[in-house]
């Protein structure tokens, strides 16, 4: 529990944050606004029944910059609109070398000796086939119903006994970012997010009592996670011991 004494100095800190500028490509814009859009959206993804988009985000974000995966992720809705699902996706990768799947459809320009081992097409091959093989396995209606339904159950300290947790690639990371994909209320376990709860707010608690904040602030989680991960990717405030997630 915090002292309320305590409290006082968080939300000071806090709003701090939320007013602090930051920029981005169409103009400057205070965090708390940002973030606040963020999780506007996040709501909607939990409204959502794409299936497509928590896994092919996923798999383009790891190991590049959010503009960079956000750009290719753009491009293919836009070039490719008829794969709309999983299924759809398998049926492009099965029948495309993957150089070409990389270079076509994913505008990577893999190593032409080692395309079959990139990192993303990779992860983007291990969840799809993943998450089909879930959905028949459970039963289920539909593709994002399985990932759903897998999202609920996974336990990140056991991810090997996860049917996608241990599949090749998939970490703490990869399952975080699925679920914020999906627009679930959660807080990444990453170095800034961290960072900036110990070293700025001086709060030294687990993720798990991160609500305790929230609710402090009025706000939900994805709100909390972003405006920490914004602030502490802005002021470099990381914690050396917490895990990357990316987003």
């Amino acid at each position: 529990m915090i002292s309320n004494d305590k409290k006082q100095e968080v939300l000071s800190r806090i709003s701090e944050i939320e007013n602090f500028i930051i920029s981005r490509g169409d103009g400057p814009i205070a965090i708390g606004a940002l973030c606040s859009r963020i999780a506007a959206e996040s709501a909607e993804l939990a409204k959502s029944s794409d299936s497509l988009t928590p896994v092919l985000r996923t798999s383009l974000v790891i190991n590049w910059r959010e503009s960079a995966m956000i750009s290719r992720y753009k491009r293919f809705i836009r070039e490719f609109p008829k794969i709309s699902t999983l299924l759809a996706l398998k049926r492009a990768m099965d029948s495309t070398r993957p150089l070409d799947f990389c270079k076509t459809y994913l505008n990577i320009n893999a190593n032409s000796s080692a395309a079959d081992k990139n990192p993303k097409y990779c992860l983007l091959r291990e969840l799809t086939n993943g998450f089909l093989e879930y959905q028949k396995l459970f039963g289920l209606s539909s593709e994002i119903e399985a990932i759903r339904h897998w999202s609920a159950s996974v336990n990140l300290a056991d991810l090997k006994n996860d049917l996608i947790g241990k599949r090749h690639g998939v970490g703490p990371a990869v399952v975080e970012n699925i679920r914020l994909n999906l627009g679930d209320r959660v807080v990444k376990s990453d170095r800034n997010v961290i960072g900036v709860m110990k070293k700025f707010l001086q709060v030294d608690i687990s993720l798990d009592s991160y609500n305790e904040i929230a609710r402090l602030i009025g706000k939900d989680l994805r709100y909390l996670d972003c405006i920490l991960f914004k602030y502490g990717q802005a002021k470099n405030i990381s914690a050396k011991n917490a895990r990357v997630a990316c987003f």
